[in-house]
């Protein structure tokens, strides 16, 4: 068995710093001239209006400096979709549904619940599965919170509290044993999840920001990790794009 993969605390505090830095620049991002990525971006944003989902990279930087993540792979990934037809209420309407994500994006969500839901202020589990060479599931709690800034614009901010490694992923009857930490191979430390919702043009534009933590691949054996595991985040960020898409299908 490969040394369990420890999140160390200098890597768990340069994640925070990151996302602090993010945060601090999505808040700033609240007028109606750059609220949307999309608005910045006018090819793009024709691309999204023809019907297609652009996912690109991210960076946020720190007074113009890249923000070093020692000893882990941080990822930060940004999805826009046009949603034809559709209304702000029926995306925050899904978004906020999380008990049935595992009907939503169930080619990445196998199991959902909603744990608990205040006005505004939601927690929720969600298990994650990666079907590879080897089976990977993740127990992912998270808390969530909506804000309506005004009749047509919306933001979700969504962080994980416990990210668990399933001890037996191909036996469904226990994926609620966990492998002990020290045994973690560190497919995902940290999971955030922006939302921004705005209703315009007779539908409704959808962008999220996903921001994830791992053990970078430089430490782990290719039948673990490069099997294809570095490319969760990525493709969690298009499923839930695709998501949207099947419940939000454009108009003929």
């Amino acid at each position: 068995m490969l040394q369990g993969a420890d999140l160390k605390p200098e890597t768990a505090a340069a994640y925070d710093h990151y996302i602090k830095a993010t945060e601090e620049r999505l808040k700033k991002r609240m007028g109606r001239d750059d609220f949307l990525w999309v608005g910045e971006h006018r090819k793009e944003k024709n691309l999204v209006w023809l019907g297609q989902t652009v996912i690109v990279p991210q960076k946020t930087l720190d007074q113009g400096k890249e923000i070093e993540i020692p000893d882990g792979q941080l990822q930060d990934w940004l999805g826009s979709i046009y949603l034809e037809g559709a209304t702000l209420e029926r995306v925050r309407d899904m978004l906020l549904n999380y008990a049935d994500y595992k009907y939503f994006f169930k080619e990445l969500v196998i199991d959902s619940r909603q744990v608990k839901r205040d006005p505004d202020h939601l927690e929720a589990f969600l298990r994650l599965s990666k079907k590879q060479v080897t089976s990977i599931v993740l127990n992912t709690e998270i808390s969530a919170d909506y804000t309506a800034l005004d009749p047509t614009r919306s933001i979700i901010f969504s962080r994980s509290t416990h990210i668990g490694e399933v001890l037996h992923p191909t036996r469904k009857k226990t994926f609620d044993k966990e492998q002990p930490p020290e045994n973690e191979y560190g497919y995902l430390w940290r999971l955030n999840i922006y939302w921004r919702i705005e209703e315009m043009d007779g539908g409704v534009y959808t962008e999220l920001e996903l921001i994830s933590l791992s053990r970078p691949p430089a430490g782990l054996s290719p039948g673990r990790f490069l099997n294809g595991y570095q490319t969760f985040p990525q493709e969690l960020a298009t499923g839930l794009m695709d998501g949207l898409r099947k419940a939000f299908p454009r108009l003929k």
